[in-house]
């Protein structure tokens, strides 16, 4: 007798017969995505090569730029470069000395002064300079007392400073410098206010000029008649000791101009000098 199963059952037994035959099956391992290592080092598919890794980058290494130093302006000698104000000792040599003299219209003869040392009581300095000249005539055409011994970029910055001269005379007396008294240029010495340290004197490379004579034969002298009061000058001698004075320092044609302004050492002549630091005593102090 066979027996009849309902519908529902057979439908159940072929769904356990299908779980029965795949139950025993491995399924295939999922693939791992490869470290950016492994990515580096395995089989380059389209080269058949090994794809190295990038090199590493070349170190930094800081150069350093030397500094160039400041533009000169044409006819101004002043140092400018403040990196150097501490440095002490003669000038270094002017390129093109003769060729910068000639083209500022300066007559010159040749001169020597070795760099030597001196003992004083307490120091010992270094004095001369590398290159010096005689200054005999200068662009304005102005006689000197004596024949300056000057650095040769000092002797540059005089024949700047005789240009101012000219003009200012002409527009203030309607005459122009003839002659000027100075009270001289080389000398080894320290600096008068301050022991032990060198004077621009001992490197020919300062001036200290006392009086100018004009061609009209009016002296304008700086003891008599630079006026130290804070105000402008009323009369006209005063007002030319101090533009001339001023000019010399704004144009940057002398590293220090030193006037009775700056002290009592100074109440008779203006030093003019081409220090490596600056100085502006052309202006009441305090």
């Amino acid at each position: 007798m066979q027996l009849a199963l309902p519908r529902w059952s057979l439908v159940f037994l072929l769904c356990l017969s299908c779980d029965a035959s795949t139950r025993g099956a491995q399924r295939p391992p999922t693939a791992k995505a490869a470290s950016p290592a492994t990515t580096a080092n395995r089989p380059d598919s389209e080269s058949g090569g090994v794809s190295a890794e990038p090199p590493p980058p070349a170190p930094q290494t800081s150069v350093e730029v030397p500094k160039s130093k400041p533009a000169r302006k044409p006819g101004a000698w002043a140092n400018i470069d403040p990196d150097d104000d501490d440095t002490v000792g003669p000038p270094e040599r002017l390129e093109d000395c003769e060729g910068e003299l000639k083209r500022a219209g300066v007559i010159f003869a040749k001169a020597t002064l070795a760099v030597h040392e001196e003992r004083f009581k307490k120091s010992k300095l270094t004095c001369g300079a590398p290159q010096v000249v005689t200054y005999l005539r200068g662009p304005g055409g102005i006689t000197y007392s004596a024949p300056p011994l000057l650095s040769c970029a000092m002797a540059a910055a005089l024949a700047t400073f005789e240009r101012i001269l000219q003009e200012e005379a002409e527009a203030i007396f309607q005459s122009k410098v003839a002659r000027i008294d100075h009270l001289g240029s080389y000398n080894c010495r320290e600096m008068a206010a301050y022991r032990g340290w060198v004077s621009e004197h001992a490197y020919a490379n300062a001036i200290d000029v006392a009086r100018f004579t004009l061609k009209n034969g009016r002296v304008i002298d700086i003891l008599r008649d630079f006026d130290r009061r804070p105000d402008e000058p009323q009369q006209a001698a005063g007002r030319f000791l101090r533009v001339i004075s001023r000019r010399a320092n704004d144009e940057d044609v002398f590293s220090h101009v030193l006037t009775p302004f700056y002290d009592a050492l100074h109440k008779d002549h203006f030093h003019l000098d081409l220090a490596r630091d600056r100085a502006d005593g052309t202006r009441p102090r305090g």
